[in-house]
């Protein structure tokens, strides 16, 4: 039977007085107490799921990653944002869930056992992730200076220098550069002396700070795009959260800190799916804010609030099981429905796109034109943008109403086809 969780606190509390004593007279302990289980290899640059951390998350990660993003980067295969496409999706699904995936199975163990060593031995595994996510965060911003975050001479974004000079991202590159070169360029969990938590949350609140100001810098035209302005929305809101989350986490206050991750990945999911999947760009255009995003947006809440409500509470393959059963109706409708029909219209503009293009360049003009023309060749039901969506949908039922969203978590957006003729 769980203990209440009042009682599972004040342990916890106590016995990190003993940890955090320990480490004053002996350095950190987190190489020698990082569980097996979320201890990753030295992982090739072009990382997959399996490669990073193992934990609960996996179950986001793997479907984001196989499922939506691939989409998105076979939607651009043969162009210039193919290996930009690639790097956001390494910083995005990769390198920052891995950050929440160390704090989740920490949490979750330190629930299970009552021994907040739990906490220290994550640091190893958010180091890690931090410093992929400072690598391959320059190629998710525009691959645009000649690296690429699949390439194992790249250099990465620790360099010192603005990786982004010359391009409209400049000043964000700008904010970064410093910052980023605080991170070592390569290791792994438990190889040498693994920085502490106050180090750590001091790094997560300085790249947050450093790319908000870089953001605020930035053109309108830019925050505003589709596809790229998802991007810089997404990773800006993420480093904030995350950085709210280490707070907690390296007070060793596991209440809070699930609290903050259980909020942290709401937004994160919201946010890839209808900023990056470029949703609520298109219902801007067509003056239907949320008629499609709203539903999906709930749907996420729904199923974070579950997580969270487990994270401290249950054994971990339980957290797990749980994120597993939950996400699929969620997404089954936005791969199969919303990415084929928008993907189409956004990627339909880059044929003649050729190898030293401008990926930004390529996502202010092409792809904003192709999501901003109405339905891209197919029926106009409403004359709108959302044909891009509707259109197709259309053409494929022979002039059918049918909701391709009932019985889903986004039954709520079946409100859109009361739009048809």
């Amino acid at each position: 039977m769980v203990r209440p969780l009042k009682t599972l606190l004040t342990g916890l509390m106590l016995a990190a007085v003993s940890v955090m004593l320990a480490a004053c007279n002996g350095g950190s302990s987190s190489s020698s107490s990082t569980p097996t289980s979320s201890s990753p290899q030295s992982p090739p640059v072009n990382r997959t799921v399996d490669d990073g951390v193992n934990g609960p998350l996996d179950e986001v990660q793997r479907p984001l990653s196989e499922d939506v993003f691939s989409q998105i980067i076979a939607g651009a295969e043969g162009t210039p944002l193919e290996g930009s496409l690639d790097c956001v999706r390494q910083a995005v699904v990769i390198d920052t869930i891995d950050i929440l995936d160390a704090i989740a199975l920490a949490l979750s163990e330190a629930a299970s056992s009552q021994d907040p060593a739990a906490f220290e031995a994550a640091a190893g595994n958010i180091e890690f992730s931090l410093n992929e996510l400072a690598n391959d965060l320059p190629g998710a911003l525009g691959a645009l200076t000649g690296s690429d975050c699949n390439s194992a001479d790249n250099g990465g974004g620790n360099t010192g220098t603005n990786p982004l000079a010359g391009t409209p991202l400049e000043p964000l590159g700008e904010a970064l550069a410093p910052v980023l070169e605080q991170f070592p360029s390569g290791g792994s969990p438990g190889s040498g002396q693994d920085a502490d938590l106050h180090y750590l949350t001091l790094l997560t609140s300085q790249l947050a700070v450093a790319f908000q100001g870089g953001v605020a810098s930035l053109p309108p035209e830019v925050r505003s795009a589709p596809i790229l302005g998802g991007v810089i929305t997404t990773l800006s809101t993420a480093l904030n959260d995350i950085n709210t989350t280490m707070l907690w986490f390296g007070r060793y206050n596991g209440e809070f800190a699930a609290t903050a991750l259980e909020g942290t990945l709401n937004r994160l999911l919201i946010n890839t799916l209808t900023q990056i999947v470029p949703l609520a760009f298109i219902e801007e255009q067509a003056g239907q804010p949320g008629v499609i995003s709203g539903p999906i947006a709930a749907g996420v809440s729904q199923l974070t609030s579950t997580f969270g409500e487990n994270l401290l509470s249950v054994a971990l393959p339980e957290v797990t099981n749980a994120l597993n059963n939950d996400l699929a109706p969620v997404l089954d409708p936005i791969e199969n429905t919303v990415l084929p029909a928008i993907l189409l219209a956004a990627f339909s503009g880059l044929g003649e796109a050729q190898a030293g293009d401008n990926p930004i360049s390529l996502l202010l003009g092409a792809v904003t034109e192709g999501l901003t023309g109405g339905s891209g060749g197919g029926s106009s039901p409403t004359g709108t943008p959302l044909d891009l969506l509707l259109g197709p949908l259309v053409d494929i039922g022979g002039g059918s109403t049918t909701c391709p969203f009932a019985g889903t978590p986004l039954d709520s957006a079946c409100t859109l086809f009361q739009l048809l003729p």
